[in-house]
């Protein structure tokens, strides 16, 4: 069926979707049924690791119930203030980052766009985007001249937030639940495949970049952006110095010494990020340090701006770009789907 300009199907069987009342869709083939929240289809076929499916919904009808009464802004105040187990000082970085999550996003678009298009800004015009564990959307607002474009994720408590997003905004974009290792689209549907800060949670990420190959049009680009697992750096997740580098077990401890769910992730290396990409079967694949655009350093604190200055000067000098690769907070990576004519079409 068409939902908003974007084809889907069943996740199960890949069978055509029917909509025979305003909240539910059927599978033609399988029967499978699926709800909907606010517009937003269900299409898991397994719950979020961190929630099951009876506890999330009764969290979502809390978020229903008030959609209307916030702003974006008070409605995250809401929904850490209906979420115990995040502790005070971890809702605070949660929200800093969310609120920064657009400006951090262009940046990151910009970065992508340089490395896919040997140095030049690609032109996107008329390219179908698909972001897969899109949060609360802030990607999707931030590419604006890509059209048109979906976000998915399995946190269906996160999609009503990233719904508030849009409409704030003025941009009416769907949104879909739905599992990164079940996707519910059509072969060879769009032009451009995003993870952004996505990759490391997935349950099985091997299967997800599967399903995300599948999605792709031939010579469609991917781009990625993860935690490096050897960081010395802050932990963005939990806000825990070299909390990436430390050994998961102890990560979690100290998490839940401060009160708060110790994150499910698999977190990766540049080799182990670049191994991954290539056993997925994408070519042309590049994982480097991203740039921190002004407008992302303006959201931080003097001390931190100062940081990047400094991560960004070490990043032009080679030695050192070698060692921030190891070491370094983030990396970015871009590949392609083999592209009609073969590694040949890629070159071009």
């Amino acid at each position: 069926m068409l939902f908003e300009g974007i084809e889907i199907c069943c996740p199960r069987c890949r069978d055509e979707l029917e909509r025979p009342a305003e909240n539910v869709l059927v599978c033609r083939g399988c029967q499978r049924r699926f709800p909907m929240v606010l517009g937003i289809p269900d299409l898991r076929v397994a719950p979020d690791p961190y929630i099951g499916f009876e506890a999330e919904r009764a969290k979502v009808d809390k978020l229903v119930q008030r959609f209307d009464d916030y702003d974006l802004e008070g409605f995250i105040d809401f929904y850490y203030a209906n979420t115990s187990v995040v502790p005070p000082q971890h809702a605070a970085l949660y929200k800093r980052s969310l609120l920064a999550g657009v400006a951090r996003a262009r940046g990151w678009l910009d970065a992508w766009e340089m490395a896919s298009g040997t140095g030049m800004r690609m032109n996107v015009a008329e390219s179908a985007l698909l972001e897969v564990g899109c949060g609360t959307a802030p990607l999707l607002v931030a590419a604006e001249r890509y059209v048109p474009r979906v976000g998915v994720d399995i946190a269906l408590r996160w999609l009503l937030v990233g719904k508030k997003r849009l409409q704030q905004a003025g941009l009416d974009i769907p949104l879909l639940c739905a599992c990164a290792e079940a996707l519910p689209f059509r072969p060879s549907t769009f032009d451009y495949a995003v993870a952004d800060s996505a990759l490391e949670h997935f349950t099985d990420q091997h299967q997800a970049l599967d399903e995300m190959l599948r999605a792709m049009k031939p010579g469609a680009r991917l781009f990625i952006a993860t935690p490096n697992r050897f960081s010395i750096g802050p932990d963005p997740q939990t806000g825990i110095w070299a909390g990436s580098l430390l050994p998961e077990s102890w990560t979690a401890a100290i998490v839940r010494r401060q009160g708060g769910i110790p994150p499910i992730r698999r977190l990766l290396s540049a080799g182990q990020l670049s191994r991954l990409l290539s056993e997925a079967g994408f070519l042309g694949i590049k994982v480097y340090l991203p740039p921190i655009s002004a407008e992302q350093r303006a959201h931080f604190p003097a001390p931190v701006r100062a940081a990047i200055a400094l991560y960004d000067a070490a990043r032009q000098l080679p030695i050192l770009r070698e060692l921030l690769r190891l070491f370094g907070p983030l990396l970015h990576a871009v590949g392609q789907r083999l592209a009609p004519g073969g590694v040949a079409a890629l070159k071009r």
